[in-house]
């Protein structure tokens, strides 16, 4: 196609049901940027961007997107030129998304092309704690947002549980690639290693959570000792009371 009226002509030799699912799919373009061959309810979807992606590039363009396609990977999704409408990430989301593409990394050696990659939400967890990111484990309902999120973007799916439970099983899609496009695992771990000097190393909000953390510490051993304190002064009026008793 080379300009509105090629595009008007395509448009006009769609059926009315055709257009409906452009308008449909367009949207669903729009609002979770990716649709994927792998996820069941995309498929058909998928088919139809296949079939009719020129007219869908042609529409997007106008507003200052690309419709990239990875027929490999069976992945469509909308790239920005004008760099507008970019999702802003807090930094514990984005530690979670990284965690997600190492994890997605080193199991995509382990399985056959036309397998999925499954991960369970308990090595997210356990990965965390090993690259010694924070002092204190994932907040499960950060984590919980982070997936749903992600979820809702059409790059990974739950198959079972809830998903902030460590045994929850999730299928991560191809798209996670393009959401988070770094070359090799080592700037995986050089962008994860980043986060863990900013919280370990300098920083207010670090040193704040020192602080709260050795704080919090501080009062769960300052309990502790108030209930040993108590079983003592316990045991001691025992003691006094079976001495009276025997006088």
């Amino acid at each position: 196609m080379t300009g509105i009226g090629d595009w008007q002509a395509g448009y006009q030799a769609l059926t009315v049901s055709e257009r409906e699912q452009f308008t449909r799919i367009l949207n669903k373009l729009l609002s979770q940027n990716f649709i994927v061959k792998r996820k069941e309810d995309n498929r058909k979807d998928y088919y139809f961007l296949q079939r009719h992606q020129e007219l869908f590039r042609e529409y997007v363009k106008i507003g200052g997107w690309n419709l990239v396609s990875d027929a490999a990977a069976g992945v469509f999704y909308l790239q920005t030129r004008e760099g507008y409408n970019r999702l802003q990430l807090k930094m514990e989301d984005s530690i979670i998304i990284l965690i997600i593409r190492l994890l997605y990394e080193e199991k995509r050696g382990e399985v056959k092309l036309t397998e999925d990659i499954i991960l369970r939400v308990g090595e997210i967890q356990e990965r965390y704690r090993a690259l010694k990111i924070k002092k204190r484990p994932i907040d499960k309902r950060v984590l919980r947002e982070t997936l749903g999120m992600l979820k809702r973007f059409n790059i990974l799916d739950s198959l079972d549980g809830e998903m902030s439970s460590p045994e929850c099983r999730m299928v991560v899609y191809p798209s996670l690639l393009y959401a988070v496009k770094v070359e090799d695992i080592r700037r995986i771990y050089e962008k994860l290693r980043s986060y863990a000097g900013n919280n370990t190393v300098s920083g207010e909000g670090a040193e704040i959570e020192d602080q709260q953390a050795e704080q919090e510490e501080q009062e769960d051993q300052e309990e502790q000792e108030d209930k040993e304190e108590l079983f003592e002064m316990e045991e001691w009026g025992e003691e006094e009371q079976e001495e009276e008793n025997r006088a």
